[in-house]
């Protein structure tokens, strides 16, 4: 808004006041801060730009709504040592969107589809018994965690399109909305991910990120191709640190625990056999078992 030079016009002064006076915010401003006519001579154009785009604000549905100048920027009125100062401040949808962005920033989604960025357990479905069980473990999990308790993590699985990927999805975002980092992959590129880069010379530390971030949650476990370099040096070691620290580890697998001994075996020996229980001993160690059996169109 143009300025107005009110020294040049005296005469619609007062009337500018009282105009101003009549406006609900305003007046109520004008109470609450016990100011006299005086300082709001002394600011009428600012008060005049506060009355004229706080309007834009009321109503509105979103930033996609906005009609300010600065998109997302809400015009504040205070009281300050017998002045009135109008400041520019993000309002309640522009906030919300920064936060979400900060969440979204400490949540490290390696290999996972678009949806994991909208999933959130509010979406989550919850018309079984079954689902709202997993929603309020869930939901008790990422509190307790929050508040410093010792957690452990969830082994979810079962068949295709039950809602696996999109319920380990909607737990991690909580935990990032709570400001706590979170990896979360996609296990058989991961595991692809981490043989390439033997070349480039990363392994030992995208290996060392895995052991040591504050939440990682492995999606598919179980689905890669046999490596008995991956079980051994790579998946073990992981699970293994993160069990010794108490970091709380999250899986989703189509099979249960006991389920994986196929997957972790090359032949049936009792050294691969116990190699491979090694494995699933650290994985029910670290995590809840929790079998997802009602179908969704979510995974």
């Amino acid at each position: 808004m143009r300025p107005y030079d009110f020294k040049k016009n005296p005469g619609i002064v007062e009337k500018t006041i009282e105009e101003l006076a009549e406006e609900p915010r305003l007046n109520e401003f004008f109470l609450e801060h016990d100011v006299e006519a005086e300082t709001i001579e002394d600011a009428l154009n600012e008060l005049l730009t506060y009355r004229d785009e706080y309007v834009h604000c009321e109503g509105c549905r979103g930033l996609s709504h906005c009609k300010q100048e600065t998109t997302g920027m809400q015009p504040v009125l205070f009281h300050h040592k017998g002045r009135i100062i109008l400041e520019y401040h993000p309002c309640t949808y522009m906030r919300a969107a920064s936060e979400e962005r900060a969440a979204f920033s400490r949540v490290d989604a390696l290999y996972m589809p678009a949806m994991v960025r909208r999933a959130t357990l509010e979406d989550f479905f919850q018309k079984s018994t079954e689902r709202r069980n997993l929603y309020s473990r869930i939901l008790a999990l990422t509190n307790q965690h929050h508040k410093g308790e010792k957690i452990r993590g969830l082994y979810l699985h079962g068949r295709y399109h039950v809602g696996k990927t999109y319920a380990l999805a909607a737990c991690g975002n909580r935990f990032g909305e709570l400001g706590h980092e979170v990896v979360l992959a996609y296990y058989p590129d991961l595991v692809r991910e981490l043989k390439s880069s033997i070349k480039t010379g990363e392994l030992e530390t995208r290996i060392e990120r895995l052991k040591t971030v504050e939440i990682l949650m492995l999606d598919d476990i179980g689905g890669e191709a046999f490596s008995a370099w991956i079980r051994d040096e790579i998946l073990g070691p992981i699970l293994q640190h993160r069990l010794l620290d108490d970091k709380p580890t999250f899986f989703t697998s189509n099979v249960p625990p006991q389920g994986l001994k196929e997957y972790l075996t090359m032949q049936d020996k009792d050294t691969e056999i116990i190699k491979a229980h090694r494995i699933i001993e650290r994985i029910t160690n670290l995590a809840s078992v929790f079998k997802l059996t009602d179908p969704i169109d979510k995974d």
